[in-house]
């Protein structure tokens, strides 16, 4: 059963047996009240018939001393009374002890006749002839030995409540219906932006990340879009992020595959070559030169995936570098393959320190100048500063061969070459800059690179303080 549904039932059974329950507090509330103010106007008709009845006894010991002992005249004293109030619902008797000397009534407790004192009276509700009645006892004040018994129909209360039973089953008829029909579209409007909710939720289960909710409300549900629509944002740019490095992984993979199958070959020929063929001394020196070059691309590439894979999980704790220090511990790492090239390294440090790991940054910017150097020509300069502008400066400027804006933005992806006969000629395996890149992001730094075909390549990385 779907929630709503349960929502709408337990609000219906709630409405009804709220309902109910006021329904019959109502009418027996209503009942009892009734009653009680039938029962006071018995007790006040009994006292004015008690009176006129006493002193009608008081006339008649005028003529006959023993009048209240009579039971005949008793009884046709009280005649009158009797045909008097009983068309009105009223039923009197009067009573010497338990014995009925004038009107007997039948159907009421016996106990209602044993009154302590003439001061007191007593009430009960008796059944006679199928009708309901108050009964009000008290004792005569002047002849304390005679009880006049008042009975009054009070079966309209059973009406009344029979009537008030039947109304409220007949409002139950006609208004539950009408409630439970409100409730029910009520509960289903409100229960629509859970719905659009739900069906979203399934959408983007599926797949469809680009799924939005648009509920355009200003109560919690609007609340919930919104916060919904920013987890469904995040799911799509993780998606996206997943993807991306799934793809990512999968280049990764087929460039390593195609970086390691060229030496591989490379090595596999020549060693058959030097195993099989007979050949001259100067044709064995190619051979073993070219299985030399062929191991030690092989050598690189292990080096520089070993160091990508241990700058991603590192940890680096920031420190104090000496920037010169740090300058002529580069221009020792890259002074031979300067001196192959013919190359000038410059090295300008205007501010006395940045703040990083000495290991990494010297690893960083051997890594840019030896780019810097294979993509400048013979008798170029590099030039390496550290400086400030706004924040800490890490440069590293040729003046080579520059590049296109659109390799710009893929020069720090692993493998990739501007121009890759002119890395392979000088045993580059395109993982330089994603070292570099890898560096920079452990520093919190940010790395920009400007450059234009024949114009050069600037490199800066801009340190945070």
């Amino acid at each position: 059963m779907k929630f709503w549904q349960k929502l709408f039932l337990w609000t219906l059974i709630i409405f009804v047996l709220a309902f109910d329950a006021g329904a019959y507090i109502l009418t027996t509330h209503a009942c009892s009240f009734h009653q009680q103010r039938e029962m006071e106007n018995g007790m006040r008709e009994q006292s004015i018939i008690l009176t006129s009845v006493s002193e009608r006894i008081a006339n008649l010991k005028t003529i006959y001393a023993d009048a209240s002992e009579n039971e005949e005249r008793l009884a046709a004293m009280l005649k009158p009374l009797t045909e008097y109030y009983q068309p009105q619902g009223v039923l009197l008797g009067l009573y010497d002890g338990e014995k009925a000397v004038a009107g007997e009534l039948a159907g009421f407790d016996k106990d209602l006749l044993r009154l302590p004192g003439a001061a007191h009276k007593k009430t009960v509700e008796a059944v006679i002839g199928g009708k309901r009645y108050a009964f009000v006892a008290s004792k005569l004040p002047d002849d304390p030995h005679l009880t006049l018994v008042y009975a009054r129909d009070v079966s309209q209360i059973d009406v009344f409540r029979k009537d008030v039973s039947r109304i409220f089953v007949i409002l139950n008829l006609v208004v539950v219906p009408f409630i439970a029909a409100a409730i029910y579209l009520l509960l289903r409007h409100m229960n629509r932006p859970i719905a659009q909710l739900n069906q979203m939720t399934a959408e983007i289960a599926g797949g469809a990340y680009d799924k939005r909710v648009a509920l355009h409300r200003n109560d919690e549900f609007g609340n919930l879009e919104k916060n919904f629509n920013r987890m469904a944002d995040s799911v799509e740019q993780h998606m996206a992020q997943l993807t991306q490095a799934a793809e990512d992984r999968q280049q990764f993979i087929d460039d390593l595959t195609h970086e390691m199958k060229t030496p591989m070959t490379a090595i596999l020929g020549y060693a058959a070559f030097l195993q099989q063929a007979k050949c001259s001394e100067a044709e064995r020196d190619m051979a073993v030169t070219n299985l030399y070059d062929g191991a030690l691309r092989l050598k690189n590439l292990s080096d520089k995936l070993l160091e990508l894979a241990y700058l991603r999980g590192e940890k680096i704790a920031m420190e104090e570098v000496d920037t010169a220090a740090l300058f002529r511990d580069v221009e020792s790492a890259t002074r031979q393959v300067l001196a192959e090239r013919d190359i000038t390294l410059t090295a300008q440090a205007d501010i006395p320190f940045v703040h990083g790991d000495a290991i990494l940054l010297l690893s960083m910017l051997t890594n840019l100048v030896e780019n810097a150097a294979k993509a400048s020509g013979a008798g170029s300069c590099i030039t390496v500063r550290a400086f400030r502008e706004k924040a800490q400066v890490l440069e590293v400027q040729d003046r080579g061969c520059g590049m296109a804006q659109s390799e710009i933005e893929k020069i720090t992806e692993p493998f990739y070459r501007v121009d890759k006969s002119r890395s392979r000629q000088f045993g580059g395996v395109g993982l330089g800059l994603s070292i570099v890149a890898q560096i920079a992001r452990l520093h919190g730094a940010e790395l920009a690179i400007d450059s234009a075909p024949g114009k050069g390549t600037r490199v800066r990385m801009y340190f945070t303080d």
